[in-house]
């Protein structure tokens, strides 16, 4: 039995009720509230190496040997092994057993071990996890036990040996176990330093509830979250991979990324711009550190290769207690997980104010490939001249207008900002105008553009940007598109 302590006491305690006839001798340090019929200090050789030549030359059928906690009990008699093992790989026939105390696997040999049934008392006890999680980042790899086997030792899912991507298929309930195990075990043995984890749960099945919270998770979607959001991780995906390749290229480390994906087939039924994100993801060189899990019913037919089925075990103990206690307990244990795309800007509910930007600054630029959002400056020159601020009314145009006098200084002399396209126009000046729409912008100004801001439009298929992209800014004022960034922007309050 192995875990924490007071884990192991309630186990055995359990036990010793449930067959009160045996006659349990016990070598460990202490006192001990079980009822034992003789307890042994194991720095007292003479009376341990008396209770083991007993044991080996025939103790009573119904005898059992609790060696009580192993690696305290083997460092006082090295030569402990031999003989717990030659007990338990014989006494059995004689009615005799051997139960083995430890706080973790590593300290059990393996030569005991085979004649041993494993059994974890919880869930950390898996792991070798002190219940405060204390000890909890003592791994750089990328492996993890996901349950035990059918004699109760824990198996491991080990990424590397495994395949750096691979796969979990079965009911949803089964599936929902494995992943479970999984990325649990790699949470609370490995620091979000080392491991950042991506999340899509196409079905809306649950598989990954409770997870988000842990500071592992850069990002959690479900077939229930918009398609804006969506959109911009198919572009923070691409950029991701961008981005490790400069920071691989300079030698600088970075987190290994496990991208998990349930049902694979209907992100790329309503996105199918997601195949050629998933491709290059599961094609990505190694030294990247991205990996990639698919799960679901069966293998997505959309993808053009097979990939490995990962290890599958006896699953540990209350998982879905577990998935509800221990992503919060994880929290302030290490950094938060790199963000692979910012929200939206109309999302982060931001007043952005002209102080808060650096001189010249005008706005913010949103750039989800990028995974980064830029200050938006206007930028006149002699071949881009002009300017527009074009949206329907209450979108912010007379606003955005007086904010730009203030970044410009009121320049009377090099710029004409009028708050409408009707007034005498100066050639010899930069010109900047509002408008409803883009066909009340003269044409010598609209082929001419150093800096535009389209707001919500009265029509999204009048832009000048692009009618999809148009149709998702918000009808709030100061939000629009930059021109010609093509990016969303949110300009600032003067």
């Amino acid at each position: 039995m192995v875990g924490p302590g007071q884990a192991t006491r309630e186990r055995l305690t359990a036990a010793l009720a449930a067959a009160p006839d045996m006659a349990v001798y016990r070598i460990g340090r202490g006192a001990d509230p079980l009822p034992v019929s003789a307890t042994f200090d194991p720095a007292d050789q003479s009376g341990c190496r008396s209770l083991l030549d007993w044991f080996e030359r025939g103790a009573p059928s119904g005898a059992v040997l609790l060696v009580d906690d192993w690696a305290l009990c083997f460092d006082l008699d090295p030569e402990l092994d031999r003989t717990v093992e030659w007990i338990a790989a014989f006494g059995p026939a004689r009615g005799v057993q051997v139960v083995v105390t430890a706080r973790k696997w590593a300290v059990l040999p393996d030569r005991l071990r085979r004649h041993l049934h494993g059994e974890a008392t919880d869930f950390l006890a898996l792991h070798g996890i002190e219940p405060d999680l204390g000890n909890k980042h003592q791994r750089h790899d990328l492996k993890a036990a996901i349950g035990s086997n059918d004699r109760g030792w824990p198996v491991y899912l080990d990424i590397g040996a495994h395949g750096p991507n691979g796969t979990y298929l079965g009911p949803a309930a089964v599936r929902e176990q494995r992943l479970l195990a999984a990325l649990l075990g790699l949470m609370v043995t490995h620091s979000s330093t080392d491991l950042n984890l991506g999340l899509f749960d196409m079905k809306n099945i649950g598989v990954f509830d409770g997870l988000d919270a842990a500071p592992h998770v850069s990002f959690a979607l479900t077939g229930e979250s918009d398609n804006e959001l969506f959109e911009r991780f198919q572009d923070g995906l691409a950029g991701e991979l961008d981005r490790r390749r400069r920071l691989a290229g300079s030698g600088e480390p970075v987190p290994a990324l496990l991208i998990c994906v349930d049902s694979a087939e209907v992100l790329v039924e309503r996105f199918p711009g997601y195949q050629d994100v998933l491709e290059s993801l599961l094609r990505a060189d190694r030294a990247l550190g991205v990996h990639v899990l698919c799960s679901g019913d069966a293998f997505p037919v959309s993808l053009p290769f097979q990939l490995p089925e990962w290890p599958s075990a006896n699953p540990p103990y209350d998982l879905e207690e577990w998935a509800e206690v221990l992503p919060r307990g994880l929290i302030g244990s290490g950094p938060s997980a790199h963000a692979l795309v910012l929200p939206p800007l109309h999302r982060t509910n931001v007043d952005l104010q002209l102080e808060m930007l650096p001189p010249g600054g005008i706005g913010v630029l949103d750039k989800p490939s990028e995974q980064r959002r830029d200050v938006l400056f206007p930028a006149f020159t002699d071949e881009l001249r002009h300017g527009a601020i074009v949206g329907k009314p209450g979108t912010g145009k007379s606003t955005t207008l007086r904010t730009l006098a203030a970044v410009l200084g009121n320049d009377v002399v090099r710029y004409q900002l009028l708050d409408g396209p009707g007034e005498p126009l100066d050639p010899q000046r930069h010109i900047v105008v509002t408008a409803r729409s883009w066909d009340q912008v003269p044409p010598f100004i609209r082929n001419s553009l150093a800096f535009a801001v389209e707001f919500r439009l009265d029509d999204p298929a009048t832009s000048l940007v692009d009618a999809r992209l148009a149709a998702r800014v918000p009808d709030r004022p100061g939000f629009g598109l930059s021109v010609p960034h093509r990016l969303h922007t949110q300009i600032a309050l003067p």
